[in-house]
């Protein structure tokens, strides 16, 4: 007799998450379908994961539960091999400091069949020690709108596991960003997109310092926005994405990324690290000012970015420094 393929498999990365990872799997093993599969993966921890993952697995033999653990690689490529290693028809991720509520995947997983979807998006909450913060997320139309209005994360969706590994798109090795180079490559790719309108992961936002390191975060950022281009080029996507892809690089580069180097508390270093977003954008979009979605998308954070130029750049990275902001 051939054994039934799960409806839904749930990728989990693990890295030195000892402490964390438990809640997540709790979460995983209380959800409403019961046809999962979790693949949770132990990518090399130096810390004692592995074994608080094995200990988790023989506590509860009715879940069903791959456990793997290799050499350390980064989280694309423990992505990656995840996605190698699903069976289920359908498959998500889950970070191993986040955590879920029960009905999460049954609901997306109901939709998802009912209007045979390619990919499914779900609400999700940011949580951090000033409490708990509703994120919405849609509705969109497959295409350009999806590209300019998704949210650049992986854990609140859903994805066809036969469609996608029908397509060359897969997380870029060795990179941070990676759900962003993996979700901007697929978007051309999908038709077939659903919403639930509802909130369902708890997204926990660790608290840390801005070190000297944000200037090679900012480099990898750069090098994925090079491999997103190039991708949509080779594809022969370009052209019909390049107002949103112009769009994308505005909102990166201006955006989250510009509020975190400027608190950077070196001030050549701050200076250097804004630098280098703001001259990809300008090398690659050098008539960015005239993007459509600036006026159509409308608010406040549409017009702060029109109002930015070279002579003044330094003034805004100035205000961001002081003002010690998280987000737009």
């Amino acid at each position: 007799m051939t054994e039934k393929r799960p409806a839904i498999s749930v990728i989990v990365p693990c890295y030195n998450c000892a402490g964390t990872v438990e809640q997540t799997l709790d979460s995983l093993a209380a959800q409403t379908i019961k046809n999962i599969e979790l693949v949770v993966i132990n990518d090399g921890s130096k810390d004692n994961t592995l074994e608080v993952l094995r200990r988790w697995k023989d506590a509860h033999p009715s879940i069903n539960m791959a456990l793997y653990s290799k050499e350390n690689e980064g989280i694309a490529e423990t992505r990656n091999f995840g996605v190698s290693k699903v069976n289920g028809e359908y498959f998500g991720f889950l970070d191993s400091d986040d955590y879920t509520t029960p009905e999460m995947f049954e609901e997306m997983y109901q939709l998802a069949k009912e209007q045979n979807l390619e990919m499914v998006v779900s609400d999700f909450y940011w949580k951090n020690s000033k409490g708990e913060f509703l994120q919405k997320e849609g509705p969109y139309e497959a295409g350009p709108d999806m590209m300019v209005r998704l949210f650049a994360v992986l854990w609140n969706k859903i994805y066809r596991t036969d469609f996608i590994r029908s397509l060359d798109v897969t997380f870029p090795k060795g990179d941070r960003y990676e759900d962003a180079c993996y979700l901007y490559c697929l978007t051309p790719h999908l038709s077939k997109i659903g919403f639930t309108e509802k909130a369902y992961v708890r997204y926990v936002q660790q608290e840390g310092s801005i070190t000297h390191n944000n200037n090679d975060q900012v480099k990898n950022m750069i090098h994925v926005f090079q491999i997103i281009l190039q991708y949509h080029k080779d594809h022969g996507f370009y052209e019909e994405y390049r107002d949103a892809l112009e769009y994308i690089h505005i909102k990166f580069f201006l955006g989250n990324s510009f509020l975190r180097s400027a608190k950077i508390e070196d001030k050549e270093d701050r200076k250097n690290t804004i630098r280098m977003g703001w001259d990809l954008l300008n090398r690659e979009f050098p008539d960015w000012h005239k993007n459509p979605y600036l006026k159509s998308l409308g608010g406040m954070k549409n017009k702060y970015f029109s109002m930015v130029y070279d002579w003044n750049i330094g003034f805004f990275a100035w205000l961001f420094h002081v003002w010690q902001k998280d987000n737009l």
